[in-house]
């Protein structure tokens, strides 16, 4: 859409934009009472008060002179332009005034002062993303200006704990731009989809010569959206990759326990942007279709170790009891998928639950087995059994707490479920707990392959690992983490200087390549010019793209997959998994 079509769009996303503006004035008024509040503790009265008098007073000045003259469509001429660049200006200034808050509120002998301050610009910052993604030069302005003025603040402090903290509210408001850059090419996608498809209607009601050619833009649109989708599915997780490796790097160093718990408490932030970012593109990709079963045997005794790996610590953390029971059956389904439901059960059950525990049974049902999790949690009502799988609802979590999850785990897990042709069934009692369940079809004890892997004692002792990533901010965090780690690891940034690496020495244990690559060649074929000069190697491809043609392209080829954002503790089991050469992994 070009000329006329994209001032159209514009003008749409700037309507809406002034439209909602008027909703916002509540979630800004309790960040702004959170601040004042906090800061009469530390600051006298009077700049507390002097601020909050500025702060209003732009409010005043949005709600009676910007809103008033954008309703009687002042100017006439270039209004669109005008305001977009007029609110632009405005949320600067906005910036500027929050920004403040940090020379004023926020004292160097008070660490509390600070995490207050912080915590409220956080707060409001986060929060605009969403509110401002209409008009992403506002929200840039917004946000750079703001946390500019932070990191100036934080670096002007004395002591290494500052300087931490600076560096995380560095990286959190890149991750920020990088959510809104997504956001705001998402909504404006939207519109401008809207826009296209009634033209489309009042075209294929004129003619059919003009339906073939609707057909073949819906198509092509079609296409758009995928590539779109892969490129920013890869443009976003690389950055977040890098962060969770470094924040990784972080925890692994004897840091001073204040700055252990600033590094703890960025890396449950990247793991909540992970968490959220991850379950989004799994509901598009299962949504889309590109999901494809590998149906086999499993073993529900095996399936349960796996499960409990991974859900011991959550129940451990919460000092909740967590049991497994199995008759020793076993299901036919796609394993990946069916451990990823369980767990998602699991974990929604242990995020519900105070007092007690949890327990995952399999019980035989003719010729099917039923796989269940109950609970002794808070339970679910009744008016709210039949949404509790939408997306992004959350029963019993008004505040939005991380800690409870994102809302996505349970609307995964359904349309998991359907993928594998089963239906979850869900009963619940308030006060008392609840039961998921679902069936899947029972398998021959004698086609489940067993699965013996001797495990040293350091399954990283002696690996020598070559990474091959484009990215140099990946490459520097994967290769301190991997150090850190007292493992010899070798990164490069192309094919070329694989291919050289190789032929000099085969004798790596691992190999761990991007799939894009700069030049024309892929991971996919790096490995494979690798392999024939090496022989066989324990290869995976480490990325964020998400084309379903790569995946089936490493599927087809015996290329374990596996998309990025890894956090360390799976690049870990990734790594000894791969040097068991005990085969491809997926995810």
């Amino acid at each position: 859409m070009t000329g006329d079509g994209v001032d159209r769009v514009h003008a749409e996303l700037i309507e809406t934009q002034y439209l909602q503006a008027r909703n916002n004035i509540l979630a800004e008024n309790t960040t702004l009472l959170f601040m004042a509040v906090t800061a009469l503790g530390h600051t006298a009265w009077r700049i507390v008060a002097l601020w909050l008098a500025t702060e209003i007073a732009t409010q005043v000045y949005r709600q009676f002179r910007m809103l008033n003259r954008f309703a009687r469509g002042v100017p006439a001429t270039n209004f669109a332009a005008y305001w977009a660049r007029h609110h632009a200006i405005y949320q600067t200034s906005i910036g500027l005034v929050w920004g403040t808050t940090m020379f004023l509120f926020a004292h160097e002998g008070d660490p509390v002062s600070v995490a207050m301050t912080v915590s409220g610009l956080v707060i409001i910052t986060s929060g605009a993303v969403p509110g401002l993604a209409y008009n992403p030069p506002a929200l840039f302005g917004f946000v750079i200006t703001t946390y500019a003025l932070m990191v100036i603040r934080l670096l002007g402090f004395a002591g290494g704990d500052y300087r931490i903290l600076a560096a995380a509210v560095a990286a959190y408001a890149f991750v920020l731009v990088l959510m809104g850059r997504l956001q705001g090419s998402t909504v404006a996608a939207g519109v401008r989809i809207r826009f296209e498809n009634v033209e489309l209607v009042d075209a294929l009601r004129a003619q059919t010569d003009v339906a073939i050619a609707a057909r073949a833009a819906a198509e092509a649109a079609s296409i758009a959206k995928s590539q779109f989708l892969a490129a920013a599915s890869h443009d976003l997780r690389q950055p977040l990759y890098a962060l969770g490796l470094f924040s990784g790097t972080l925890q692994s160093l004897d840091l001073p326990d204040e700055a252990r718990t600033i590094v703890g408490h960025v890396q449950t932030n990247i793991d909540a942007l992970e968490g959220l970012f991850s379950g989004l593109l799994d509901i598009s990709r299962l949504e889309a279709g590109v999901v494809a079963t590998k149906i086999e045997a499993i073993a529900t005794d095996e399936l349960f170790d796996r499960i409990d790996h991974y859900l011991r610590p959550m129940a451990d953390e919460f000092g909740l009891t967590l049991r497994f029971r199995s008759d020793g059956s076993a299901v036919l389904s796609d394993s990946a998928l069916l451990e990823q439901i369980l767990i998602n059960f699991g974990a929604n059950a242990l995020r519900n639950t105070v007092r007690g525990g949890v327990l995952i049974a399999a019980r035989r049902r003719g010729a099917s087995v039923r796989l269940e999790v109950w609970d002794t949690g808070v339970g679910i009502a009744a008016d709210d059994l039949a949404r509790i799988f939408d997306d992004f609802i959350q029963v019993g979590n008004p505040e939005r707490n991380r800690r409870k999850g994102m809302g996505l785990g349970l609307a995964i897990a359904r349309r998991s479920a359907r993928l594998l042709g089963g239906e979850i069934g869900l009963v619940s009692r308030v006060g008392r707990g609840s039961v998921f369940h679902m069936a899947q079809p029972l398998a021959a004890a004698d086609l489940v392959t067993a699965r013996d892997v001797a495990v040293a004692a350091d399954p990283l002792a002696g690996v020598r690992i070559l990474v091959v990533d484009d990215d140099p901010e990946v490459r520097e965090a994967i290769a301190m983490l991997l150090r850190q780690w007292h493992v010899a690891v070798d990164v490069v940034g192309g094919a070329d200087e694989a291919l050289a690496r190789i032929a000099a020495d085969p004798g790596y244990t691992v190999v761990l390549s991007d799939y894009r690559l700069p030049g024309t060649m892929t991971g996919l074929e790096l490995v494979a010019r690798m392999t024939a000069i090496a022989g066989q190697l324990n290869a995976c491809i480490v990325t964020g793209d998400l084309d379903p043609g790569v995946i089936a392209a490493a599927a087809s080829a015996g290329i374990g997959l596996i998309h990025k954002p890894v956090q360390p503790a799976r690049l870990r089991a990734l790594i000894a998994h791969l040097a068991t050469g005990a085969g491809a992994a997926r995810g």
